[in-house]
């Protein structure tokens, strides 16, 4: 029996759908050095859908995630909707080639605002498995100044 506190980081059935989804989105929309991470998402039910999104490489970069997200946000749905989220880079020389990229921190602390249960699968094309978001990014950068303030109204109460 799991517990509460307890992760499971078994892919299911589903989770290997939306790394498919993901490989078939890049194989559509690759350019070599422009959109090379692409991500996909998958919401919870009752709707279970995939969005996908693509990297735009300018100089200020879009990241797969956030476009992914955008997708999902632009369809109607809401934020904390957000399921599953895999983010994989095609090879630039062989399209049949792809390897896994764990969410930058900007894209933690995003899928993070979402969803703090989120299931992110990370690992390799070859060996995936899922962590949650809060594995990921333990402390969010609001819950470090949550707590901050926190101690700190405690300690001004004390004097």
């Amino acid at each position: 029996m799991q517990h509460e506190n307890e992760f499971d980081s078994r892919l299911t059935e589903k989770d290997f759908e939306l790394i498919e989804e993901a490989k078939r989105f890049s194989h559509r929309l690759h350019k070599p050095h422009y959109h090379v991470v692409v991500s996909a998402v998958r919401t919870s039910k009752p709707l279970d859908k995939i969005y996908t999104g693509i990297h735009i490489e300018s100089s200020v970069a879009l990241c797969g995630e956030v476009s992914a997200i955008c997708s999902m946000i632009n369809d109607g749905r809401e934020m904390q909707e957000l399921e599953t989220i895999v983010a994989l880079a095609g090879d630039d020389n062989d399209k049949n080639t792809f390897r896994l990229f764990s969410p930058c921190g900007r894209c933690r602390e995003l899928i993070g605002d979402c969803n703090r249960k989120a299931r992110v699968i990370v690992g390799t094309i070859e060996q995936p498995y899922v962590m949650s978001i809060s594995q990921l990014m333990p402390l969010k950068s609001g819950d470090i100044e949550n707590e901050y303030l926190a101690r700190r109204a405690k300690s001004e109460q004390q004097h």
